[in-house]
């Protein structure tokens, strides 16, 4: 069903747990519900976090039974029959990566509306087989999101229509009691993470050079914020106990005023929001040589090889020692964070994809549009 005034868009998440994809998505939502009645469709075990924030947002939720990034074989039919009641103007797939998404790409398909998809980051390395299903879903989409140029590569690889709008937030209100809520002491040098603990995320390799800074004899601090499938992987390596892992804390973008200094030790990523996050709150990035980072600290923050613990190291010790030198990352990189991952550019952009897509036609100021080609992808 359709608001006279406002078209009905539903947002489709798979996702289990609160992650960037979802953060992404309630910042849509609260731009746009002036202009927009939004709907969140999301599995039964998806998190209380993504419920309470889509509400508190403006948006109404749905339940759907089985929905989740590998969804249960009757989920693309409880799906199509709650996009049947909804009837929205615009069905919008969040796609964590090329990966998810599949029950709502072909729901919505099947129940014949437009449909659009955000590509948040790329798997590498995946089977063949995965790989050829999730480019016939990807396909599937009137158009497709991409929110750095590396994903906007992968769909112009796989003649995916698609737009590259890239990701953009507010800046996160810093709490005060940060180090306190940490239990750390206003002299400590602090060099912290945020983010899953996933393999994806690098925290072995950040174990590992934390161990070889502690080795050194300087006074770090090393912490990490967030929850995963890797928690009990990392438990278990020796290098691990120099770090303290302090769990999943809602909002902990709000915590960032409590690092002297922010590592991102990831191994791949499509573009990385929390080093968006920590450019805008003024803290130093240390982070890895891949695309979805470069491409969001360029030249403003230390750059070191992926998967390189002793090049991680040597980077920690050196801004540890140079005061002078993080504080000047921190301002070229904040300076940056402004003028280019700004939320205000990036709802601006998508709005003019809703737009588009709801008058038929294909027009997308700000974005950049690479059009669907026929023809097999190698």
């Amino acid at each position: 069903m359709t608001s006279a005034s406002r078209p009905l868009v539903a947002f489709v998440s798979d996702a289990q747990e609160y992650a960037g994809a979802e953060h992404y998505m309630i910042v849509i939502v609260e731009a746009l519900r002036d202009r927009y009645e939004f709907v969140v469709v999301h599995g039964e075990d998806a998190s209380d976090e993504t419920r309470a924030k889509a509400v508190a947002g403006g948006a109404k939720t749905v339940p759907v039974a089985g929905l989740r990034r590998r969804p249960a074989p009757t989920a693309t039919v409880r799906m199509w029959r709650c996009l049947r009641d909804l009837q929205p103007a615009i069905v919008h797939v969040n796609a964590s990566d090329q990966g998810g998404g599949g029950a709502g790409l072909s729901a919505a398909r099947f129940a014949g509306t437009p449909l659009l998809t955000t590509l948040h980051n790329v798997i590498p390395r995946r089977s063949w087989l995965k790989e050829s299903l999730s480019r016939v879903m990807l396909r599937q989409a009137d158009e497709v999101i991409a929110v750095s140029d590396r994903l906007g590569r992968y769909l112009e690889h796989i003649r995916a229509s698609h737009v590259v709008v890239k990701n953009g937030l507010l800046a996160p209100r810093l709490d005060p009691l940060a180090r306190r809520r940490l239990e750390l002491a206003d002299g400590d040098l602090v060099v912290g993470g945020i983010g899953r603990l996933h393999r994806q995320k690098g925290w072995d390799v950040f174990c590992r050079a934390a161990a070889i800074v502690h080795g050194s004899g300087s006074a770090v601090k090393f912490v990490v914020i967030g929850d995963g499938p890797e928690r009990q992987v990392l438990r278990r390596l020796p290098e691990c106990k120099h770090v303290t892992f302090v769990g999943h804390i809602v909002d902990a973008s709000s915590l960032l005023g409590a690092f002297d200094l922010l590592v991102i030790p990831s191994r791949y990523e499509g573009l990385g929001l929390v080093a968006i996050e920590g450019m805008l709150s003024g803290v130093p990035i240390l982070a890895t040589d891949i695309e979805g980072l470069v491409e969001v600290v360029a030249d403003c923050g230390r750059i070191v090889p992926a998967e390189d613990p002793e090049r991680l190291a040597e980077a920690i010790v050196e801004l540890a020692h140079d005061g002078e030198e993080r504080r000047a990352l921190a301002v070229r990189a904040q300076a940056r964070a402004a003028r280019l991952f700004t939320a205000e550019r990036m709802v601006a952009e998508t709005a003019a994809v809703y737009e588009s897509l709801l008058s038929g036609r294909k027009r997308y100021p700000g974005g950049r549009r690479r059009r669907k080609r026929r023809g097999r992808s190698r």
